[in-house]
């Protein structure tokens, strides 16, 4: 099928920075993206402690837990300054936004959440290793909490905060009461519980009873299940571009069954 989401109205909920590259995806394969960005990035300052800390070599990891904490950091940092330390981060997307600066991560995990990352670092680490973990204010501890266990040089900075855009709310309460979506990709845990709280304060649950939900991953889906939602698809690896060939299967295969009733 060359427009297997043909005619297919997808809520893209992604800052407005990120929504460009999915939504292009979604056109390419005939898909309508509906771009009402739930999540809204507001970047921090590095800290000057932290800054001569990292270029006195003092600092063993850094380890980066999204790719906005990577835009976050390099962007303060000189680029004419070599990064002296070992880097690990979560995820393939995050790995990938690394490189685009031109660093390659020394430790990737097997599997992209936290506890899975956690598991398969501590060997790499000692208890004399300063680590600095960057994240979002709205990231969870687990990391933090567990590697104190291992080193006490563990320090984190919040170098991007999340919020939710409030002029968001009108036109995504206005699609919703018009049951003008189809699918809705969520692509954290941020945007589902931005989505849920306006779902909820204008009593539109029902209006998403028919909707394809795509999440992004099993953290992601077990927020949508804190909302009794549950999700059709979680992506595997945990990236956009699994969301969206998962989608595309799903799809097909819902045709399919439609075809042979």
């Amino acid at each position: 099928m060359h427009n297997p989401l043909i005619g297919k109205k997808i809520l893209v909920s992604r800052s407005k920075e990120q929504a460009g590259v999915l939504s292009q995806k979604i056109a390419e394969l005939g898909g309508i993206a509906i771009e009402i960005p739930l999540i809204a990035i507001k970047e921090k300052r590095l800290p000057d402690s932290t800054y001569t800390s990292l270029l006195q070599s003092e600092v063993a990891w850094v380890i980066f837990t999204s790719s906005n904490g990577v835009h976050a950091f390099f962007r303060q940092w000189d680029h004419q300054t070599i990064l002296p330390t070992k880097i690990a981060v979560i995820g393939e997307k995050t790995n990938q936004t690394l490189f685009n600066y031109g660093y390659h991560a020394d430790f990737i995990p097997s599997k992209y959440v936290a506890e899975q990352f956690v598991t398969d670092f501590i060997p790499h680490i000692s208890k004399q290793d300063k680590i600095l973990v960057v994240k979002g204010n709205l990231a969870r501890d687990h990391i933090v909490l567990e590697l104190k266990k291992v080193s006490k040089e563990v320090k984190e900075i919040i170098l991007y905060e999340t919020s939710f855009p409030k002029e968001s709310e009108v036109e995504l309460v206005e699609h919703l009461q018009k049951k003008n979506i189809d699918i809705l990709f969520f692509t954290s845990t941020s945007t589902v519980e931005h989505f849920m709280g306006i779902v909820k304060k204008h009593h539109l649950v029902t209006n998403i009873r028919n909707c394809i939900i795509v999440s992004i991953g099993p953290i992601t889906t077990e927020c949508l299940k804190r909302y009794d939602i549950e999700a059709d698809i979680t992506a595997i690896p945990y990236t956009i571009d699994a969301m969206i060939e998962e989608l595309v299967i799903y799809v097909t295969n819902r045709i399919g069954e439609r075809k042979h009733d």
